[in-house]
């Protein structure tokens, strides 16, 4: 985690990436303390003047950044997005105006980062984050839309006070670091809530939604909850309704790609922006309904055997998966090609989506967190899945490949369980000639 002294300073962006690697991409070490003290010494001020919003949450978060963006982007207005992690390259993580970052700018605020942390230790996260606020910075986004990370109170991109906060959804997940509690995951994402701040939540049950309000009080932060203050309807169209003091508006849109529960926040959040004065058009809000889909999030890559990709790696992610499969019409046999990080509830997720495939293929993972297919194996046949109906495999492309030549045209492929699964599958389909 230490950084290097300025005679070793990469140059290229392959260098730098091999340099920001070498900090550790799987250490966490939360805090804001490091990422204040760099920014201190960054000249951001013109980012400071940029209005900023952070989305936190356990599920939804990337889905629900992408469609406020583009249609803040596709007004004219501009936009920056910074998200984690990136499926291909790394520039995706930071994009303006709807566009990955160039490596002349990425390398520009690596450079930066690394001249002004000079003492100070930063984390592979911390040091991307800071890399991410400079080239908004150098861009004079007029908007900045900041993914938290993991958790809230405590990740970097927190080091920057928000006038929009949204929290999409309050799960178990990474229990371990955020608390085995749905209150105490609570406490730590509202953590990005500031002083006098407009907070935007999902829809959630009533003991997280309980300590947010509590959270809210004591910031004086105005609270909007999906379900009381503004929600969707889902039709030929997508009808979105908030409520006012003393009037109840309702507005329709093109039925979105992103995933249905994550339209009502977003949607909100650019009212809120329209309110503000910022111009954006309904023509953009429309574009970005029938547009706007993230790679990785239920994502169609082939038909004829139908090949979907989907990131879903929490149980709740995969109770959403398993009722969107339920009421999805079924042609054929539907398969899983499975591979999951070892700090995950594995047992849990899979238990959640044992009944909504006809046979599974699990896969060890190649990264340092990934798990070996063994355990996944284990988990299927202990919840009574018949063993004939299981593989293993070493890699994600050997789970594909077989499962493909084993689809007939009907059949569907849904490859699951980790944004490295969706990553190797992507690769994978490269290579693999699919009939």
């Amino acid at each position: 985690m230490n950084n290097k002294n300025n005679s070793e300073k990469p140059g290229s962006l392959s260098a730098w990436l091999d340099y920001i690697e070498g900090l550790n991409p799987t250490k966490m070490e939360l805090g804001l303390s490091r990422v204040k003290e760099v920014i201190s010494r960054l000249s951001l001020s013109s980012l400071e003047k940029a209005l900023k919003i952070e989305i936190a949450g356990t599920n939804g978060k990337g889905s629900t950044a992408a469609l406020i963006s583009s249609a803040l982007s596709f007004s004219g207005i501009c936009t920056g997005l910074y998200t984690s992690p990136h499926l291909m390259k790394f520039n995706e993580r930071i994009m303006i105006d709807g566009k990955p970052v160039s490596d002349e700018l990425l390398c520009e605020a690596f450079s930066l980062v690394y001249d002004n942390a000079k003492d100070v230790p930063l984390t592979y996260f911390e040091f991307t984050t800071l890399a991410g606020f400079v080239c908004f910075d150098r861009a004079g986004v007029k908007v900045a839309v900041l993914e938290i990370g993991l958790g809230g109170r405590l990740d970097a991109v927190n080091s920057l006070d928000a006038d929009i906060c949204v929290i999409t959804s309050i799960g178990l997940d990474h229990t371990h670091i955020l608390g085995d509690t749905l209150e105490k995951i609570a406490t730590e994402k509202a953590g990005i809530i500031k002083e006098n701040s407009q907070v935007v939540v999902g829809r959630m049950k009533n003991e997280p939604l309980y300590r947010i309000s509590q959270i809210c009080k004591e910031n004086n932060a105005s609270l909007m909850v999906e379900g009381v203050d503004f929600y969707g309807i889902s039709g030929s169209k997508f009808k979105y309704v908030q409520k006012g003091s003393s009037i109840v508006s309702s507005f329709e849109y093109p039925m979105p790609k992103i995933p249905l529960i994550c339209a009502p926040a977003a949607l909100k959040v650019i009212h809120l922006l329209l309110e503000k004065g910022f111009k954006i058009s309904t023509t953009s809000i429309s574009k970005a309904m029938n547009e706007v889909s993230l790679p990785g999030r239920m994502q169609c890559v082939h038909r004829s055997p139908a090949v979907y990709l989907d990131v879903a790696h929490n149980p709740p992610a995969a109770a959403h998966l398993k009722d969107v499969l339920d009421i999805k019409p079924k042609l054929g046999r539907r398969s899983a090609v499975i591979g999951m990080l070892k700090d995950k509830d594995i047992e849990s997720v899979l238990k959640i989506l044992k009944s909504s495939f006809d046979s599974f293929y699990v896969a060890s993972l190649p990264t340092e967190r990934g798990e070996k297919a063994q355990r996944l194996y284990n988990a299927l046949i202990a919840d009574g899945i018949d063993r004939a109906l299981v593989k293993s495999y070493s890699a994600v492309e050997d789970a594909l490949r077989e499962s493909l030549e084993k689809t007939d045209v009907k059949d569907e492929i849904y490859v699951i369980g980790s944004f490295v699964t969706v990553t190797e599958a992507v690769k994978a389909l490269k290579t693999i000639e699919i009939g």
